[in-house]
């Protein structure tokens, strides 16, 4: 309580304004959920290959997590001097790391293009969409539903921060008077305090843009919603009255991990698990655009109003 006051304290007019803004964004995203969720339509059986699908879960798996972080490592070694590693240089690795996943990925997908799956597969009343899955996807792509899914995840997003946040607390209590272990500390991931220390005029914050808001959203969409969550809900295929949902937790489940970050562990399975609908209902574009308008939101707070938007 001491640390929120100390916070509060410490607010501009810009942080006031992210505040408000943030809110009414949230409390919009209720009333965008309550569309969702009245939208009509059902979720087709999926209808790629067992084998398909395990190749695409497979490769989703090894781009997102051994061909990133290697070639990441490569490169940020050839930027590396007797003095280290500039910050630039990093997320200019970073970024690199990206591109080679999406790549794989892609690679894959035009290979074998039942492992990357693009369209949406929920069955409306709208006459079907034609063509390959990649125009699929881009036919069912507009942006009132980019803001729909966009609304929607700031009212996930605040209401798991909130129930994170009354766990936390009473976590805390409890760990006082001996009955559980301690909690996680409760601190924002480590990109929000590269954000913070960054002059927005230079070149090592461009980086940071590339990185934050262009690669790690299609990396991780092609992943997670592309390769990772069609391979299990195609492995679920034969309860299809739950594997749908096993494989969209999971999903949510893996992608708040990869983050390793406890503090934000519960928002990160809202937004990954929310993301499998929005793949489902839009395809796979859409769920690209939602991630960058989201990380590119939480880049500007961050700039404009740090006291509020690291709370």
């Amino acid at each position: 309580m001491d640390e929120l006051t100390q916070s509060l304290d410490a607010f501009g007019p810009w942080d006031w304004v992210c505040v408000i803004t943030s809110l009414l964004a949230a409390f919009i995203g209720i009333y965008a959920l309550k569309c969702w969720h009245n939208l009509p339509g059902k979720a087709s059986a999926p209808t790629t290959l067992i084998s398909d699908g395990v190749m695409g879960l497979c490769t989703g798996l090894l781009a997102f997590g051994i061909i990133f972080g290697v070639v990441t490592g490569m490169v940020s070694q050839a930027f590396s001097t007797h003095f280290g590693i500039s910050q630039a240089h990093l997320f200019t690795a970073a970024f690199s790391g990206q591109f080679a996943a999406a790549a794989t990925m892609l690679g894959m997908g035009a290979i074998a293009p039942r492992t990357l799956d693009w369209a949406p597969c929920v069955e409306t009343d709208e006459p079907k969409l034609e063509g390959s899955p990649f125009r699929q996807a881009l036919c069912a792509f507009s942006v009132p539903r980019v803001l729909l899914g966009l609304l929607s995840i700031f009212a996930l997003g605040l209401a798991a921060t909130l129930v994170w946040k009354g766990v936390h607390v009473a976590w805390g209590q409890l760990f006082l008077h001996g009955w559980t272990g301690q909690p996680p500390a409760d601190e924002p991931q480590e990109i929000v305090a590269t954000v913070l220390k960054t002059d927005v005029n230079t070149w090592r914050f461009f980086t940071i843009t590339l990185a934050v808001a262009i690669g790690a959203p299609i990396m991780e969409e092609l992943a997670f919603r592309g390769m990772i969550y069609p391979g299990l809900r195609r492995l679920g295929a034969g309860s299809e009255r739950h594997g749908r949902w096993v494989a969209i937790c999971i999903t949510g489940a893996l992608f708040s991990a990869a983050h390793m970050s406890p503090s934000a562990a519960l928002p990160l399975f809202a937004f990954g698990a929310f993301m499998c609908l929005v793949r489902d209902r839009y395809g796979l574009l859409t769920c690209m655009a939602i991630h960058c308008c989201f990380n590119s939101w939480n880049l500007l707070w961050l700039k404009l109003a740090p006291n509020a938007s690291s709370l």
